[in-house]
């Protein structure tokens, strides 16, 4: 797979999956714009200083404003957007009746809303150059739920359905849209959650042993499925929804 040419934008790149598609496509030859709510200023100059094209734009995906001038930034200075992965997100560890209205809001703002936003504002580009891959992050838990994970879910799920409608409704006019739903992987996210229970040690227990490969996944194996469903060899791929799981959702 090659990306030399492309533009690439990948949310919530300061970190875990989203930092290591930034890697993955730099090292294929895209010129990647990190856009991430925290500054990732320091990643974005240390690969830039190994010779890869990146930079970092400061971006809130819930924020409508922000994302719209994140787009029209890029297109502004690269003429046009190949693939958009949409993976920033948040996670919260409650049940229904213990989550408030404030978080509820806060995690359908990052992890859905800001999905559909960034969708919204790209759509028009791809379409307007015929061409364009669209791959958003959800989650196994989107398909299968979890305990004390509600909001969580709710919105993974939603990423899910979201994917596929829009594939339905864009794919004719150029633009492929997939989804790759992760299992538990080894990343900040991932510590943050494990840190808010109660016992983290027997909740990532719990995480390994219902895989198949009794593990947990490294960040860089998402990324090289991401890459591969933003490349041409994913070219008769649309709506689809790839488990990369380590085998949870078999058992």
């Amino acid at each position: 797979m090659t990306f030399a040419g492309k533009t690439v934008i990948v949310t919530g790149a300061g970190s875990g999956i989203g930092f290591a598609a930034t890697q993955r496509f730099a090292a294929d030859g895209a010129t990647v714009i990190m856009a991430d709510v925290r500054d990732a200023g320091e990643e974005a100059a240390q690969l830039a200083a190994a010779g890869n094209d990146v930079r970092f734009v400061r971006t809130d995906v819930s924020r409508e404003a922000e994302v719209q001038a994140l787009i029209d930034g890029v297109v502004s200075c690269n003429g046009g957007v190949d693939v958009l992965v949409n993976n920033a997100g948040i996670v919260l560890a409650r049940t229904v009746l213990d989550t408030t209205l404030d978080e509820w809001d806060r995690l359908l703002d990052v992890n859905l809303k800001g999905v559909f936003l960034c969708a919204r504002a790209v759509i028009p580009v791809m379409r307007q150059q015929n061409r364009g891959v669209i791959v958003n992050v959800a989650s196994e838990q989107g398909l299968v739920g979890t305990a004390t994970n509600a909001a969580y879910t709710a919105t993974k799920g939603g990423v899910i359905q979201l994917t596929k409608s829009m594939a339905i409704d864009h794919g004719g006019e150029g633009v492929r849209i997939n989804c790759v739903a992760p299992g538990p992987v080894k990343t900040p996210m991932i510590d943050a959650f494990l840190a808010s229970v109660e016992d983290p040690q027997a909740e990532l227990r719990g995480f390994v042993d219902a895989t198949i490969l009794k593990r947990l996944g490294r960040p860089e194996e998402i990324a090289n499925v991401i890459a591969f469903l933003a490349s041409d060899e994913a070219s008769y791929m649309a709506g689809s929804v790839v488990v990369v799981d380590g085998g949870l959702t078999a058992m």
